[in-house]
C-alpha cells in the first residue's frame, strides 16, 4: 500500500461544518500536519495515536515557511510505506490556502496525494451573519479576493475593475489594509455610502460583526488588526445584515478558560466551552493507564452470569470494560441477565453508545450517595461487580458491604500525572485568564502538584476555580484555594452552567 498525503479543508471554524470525509481520515491518520487556525474542538476529530506536526501560520507571524512546510511534507511522506498522510488546513485548501503549490510539489517528487474541499470562510462567516454573498437583484457575482501579499503589503488590483462590479467582495487576510481597502475603492468609483462589513471569527461563538459605510472604514483611524482572523466584506448585500443575522454569540466570549481533563475527555468540556465563546487552553493533568493485571478481570468477565449488579463510576470505567468484554470475544449480550449502575451523565451517555440504558443514577453524583440509594434496592447477599480506577476512595464498595451486598472490586485503570514544564503552566494562569477547570479529585492534586512546584501559588489565587464534585472541592479548599463555581449536579453541562452564571456582569 502506498503512502498517501491528503489536503483537507478543514472548514470556516465551526466543527459541524467539517465533512464527513475529512473526519473519517483525521480519526484514520497516522501523521496529521495542521495549521493555528485548526480550532480545539476540530482536534477532538483526530487519531490518538496519529503523530502530530505543528506548523501554524498567521498572518504576518509564521512558524514555518511554506517552503518548509512543502519541505516536510515531502519528508514525512518518504519516511515509510502505507502511511496516511493528512495535511489540515483551515477553510478550503485551494481558496487562499497555498493547497495548490503543496500539491504541485507532492506531484513533483512523485507523492500519492488527494484533495478533500473544506467550507471556505468567504461564503459561510458571512452566511452565519445573514449576508447571502449572491442575491437576486442586488448581488450577481462574488469575488474572493487576496488582500496580503508574501510581503505584507496590499497586492496590486485592479480596482478600477472592483469598484464597477455588480456584486459582493470578499477580501481574505485584510484586516491590516481595511482603511486602504476602502479608500481605493471610492477612488475608483464606489460610491462612499456603499455598504461595508468586518466579520471576525466567522462561524464560531466568538464571531463579531461590524457593519458600516465605506467612507466610515476609509476615514477610521481604528486598527482592525484585532478582528484576526476576520473576512471585508463589501456590497449590498451587507445590509441584510441587520434584518436576518441568525447566529447569536456565545456568552462566554472574552472568557478564557484552562480545562485540566485528560486528553482523553477533555473534548466535552472542551467543545462546550468553545460554543459559548470561550477561548480554551488544554492543560490535561492525568493520563488514563490501564491496568496491566487482567486476571482477576477476565475471571470477573469469564462469569458474568453469576452477579446481580454492574455498577460504573466513569466513562473511563465503561470503556475500559466494553474494550475488554469485546477482546475476550463477548459483547452487550453477556450483561442480559445483570442491572446496572452508573455515576453521572457522561457516564450514562458512555454506556449508551454501546446500546445499553441504566438501570440505576443516584440522584447526586457521587460515591456516597449512590450506596445510599442503591442499598434499599438491594437483596443481603446479592454480589456487585464494580470496575473502577485503582485511586477509588473505596467509600462505594464500603457502602454496598454495609447493606449486605457482596462487592467485588476490579482495578481497570490508574490516573497518572503528566508533566509540564514551567513556562507552559505561568502562560495558563496569568493575569489574562478567566477560570481553571478542576473535574477530579485526582486532577485538583496534579494541578496543585505543578503549581506548588514551580512557586505559582500568588497567580493561581488570582484566578478563578471550577470544579465538579465535592471531593474535588474539598481537594482545593484543602490546599487553602477557594472555590469560585461548584455546581450542585456533578455534570458537564451543570459545570458549563455555573461558569457562564459566575461570569455574568
Amino acid at each position: 500500500m502506498r503512502t498517501t498525503v491528503y489536503l483537507v479543508g478543514a472548514g470556516p471554524g465551526d466543527p459541524s461544518l467539517l465533512t464527513l470525509g475529512a473526519a473519517q481520515l483525521l480519526s484514520e491518520a497516522d501523521i496529521i500536519v495542521y495549521d493555528a487556525l485548526v480550532s480545539p474542538a476540530i482536534r477532538s476529530y483526530f487519531s490518538p495515536t496519529a503523530r502530530l506536526e505543528y506548523v501554524g501560520k498567521r498572518a504576518g507571524r509564521h512558524s514555518m515557511t511554506q517552503e518548509e512546510i512543502n519541505a516536510l511534507l515531502v519528508d514525512l511522506a518518504q519516511e515509510g510505506e502505507g502511511l496516511k498522510i493528512v495535511r489540515l488546513k483551515g477553510g478550503d485548501p485551494f481558496v487562499f490556502g497555498r493547497g495548490g503549490e503543496e500539491m504541485a510539489t507532492l506531484h513533483s517528487h512523485g507523492i500519492a496525494y488527494e484533495i478533500v474541499p473544506g467550507v471556505t470562510a468567504g461564503i459561510a462567516a458571512p452566511a452565519y451573519c445573514g449576508i447571502p454573498v449572491t442575491q437576486r437583484e442586488l448581488s450577481r457575482s462574488v469575488t474572493l479576493i487576496t488582500a496580503s501579499t508574501q510581503q505584507g503589503g496590499l497586492p496590486q488590483l485592479d480596482w478600477g475593475a472592483y469598484a464597477r462590479l455588480e456584486g459582493t467582495l470578499v477580501f481574505y487576510m485584510s484586516m491590516r489594509a481595511v482603511p486602504e481597502i476602502a479608500r481605493e475603492l471610492m477612488e475608483h468609483g464606489m460610491p462612499q455610502e456603499h455598504r461595508a462589513a468586518i466579520i471576525a471569527h466567522g462561524t464560531l461563538p466568538s464571531q463579531r460583526l461590524l457593519s458600516q459605510s465605506l467612507k466610515q472604514f476609509a476615514l477610521s483611524t481604528e486598527g482592525y488588526e484585532a478582528y484576526s482572523p476576520g473576512l471585508f466584506v463589501v456590497g449590498d448585500v451587507v445590509a441584510w445584515g441587520q434584518d436576518f443575522a441568525w447566529y447569536r454569540p456565545g456568552r462566554l466570549v472574552g472568557q478564557r478558560i484552562v480545562v485540566t481533563r485528560s486528553e482523553a475527555q477533555a473534548s466535552s468540556l472542551s467543545e462546550r466551552l468553545e460554543r459559548e465563546g470561550a477561548e480554551v487552553h488544554l492543560l490535561p493533568t492525568i493520563a488514563i493507564t490501564p491496568t496491566e493485571e487482567w486476571g482477576q478481570i477476565d475471571e470477573a468477565i469469564a462469569h458474568l452470569d453469576e452477579y446481580d449488579w454492574l455498577l460504573l463510576t466513569s466513562a473511563n470505567a465503561v470503556r475500559l470494560f466494553f474494550e475488554r468484554l469485546s477482546l475476550l470475544g463477548r459483547d452487550a449480550r453477556a450483561l442480559a441477565g445483570l442491572s446496572i449502575g452508573v455515576i453521572g451523565q457522561a457516564t450514562q451517555s458512555a454506556l449508551r453508545g454501546y446500546g445499553l440504558e441504566a438501570d440505576f443514577i443516584p440522584s447526586i453524583y457521587t460515591a456516597e450517595v449512590m450506596a445510599r440509594e442503591l442499598a434499599p434496592r438491594l437483596s443481603p447477599g446479592q454480589r456487585v461487580l464494580l470496575p473502577q480506577s485503582a485511586r477509588s476512595s473505596g467509600l462505594l464498595a464500603e457502602g454496598l458491604r454495609a447493606a449486605g451486598a457482596v462487592c467485588t472490586e476490579l482495578d481497570l485503570y490508574s490516573p497518572s500525572p503528566i508533566e509540564h514544564d514551567e513556562e507552559y503552566i505561568r502562560s495558563l494562569i496569568s493575569r489574562g485568564t478567566s477560570w481553571i477547570t478542576l473535574c477530579s479529585s485526582s486532577a485538583a492534586t496534579n494541578f496543585l502538584d505543578l503549581v506548588h512546584r514551580y512557586g505559582l501559588q500568588e497567580e493561581l489565587h488570582r484566578c478563578r476555580l471550577a470544579v465538579i464534585g465535592t471531593v474535588t472541592a474539598e481537594t482545593i479548599t484543602a490546599a487553602g484555594y477557594s472555590v469560585a463555581a461548584l455546581p450542585a449536579k456533578a455534570s458537564i453541562e451543570a459545570l458549563v452552567e455555573e461558569i457562564v452564571q459566575k461570569s455574568l456582569p
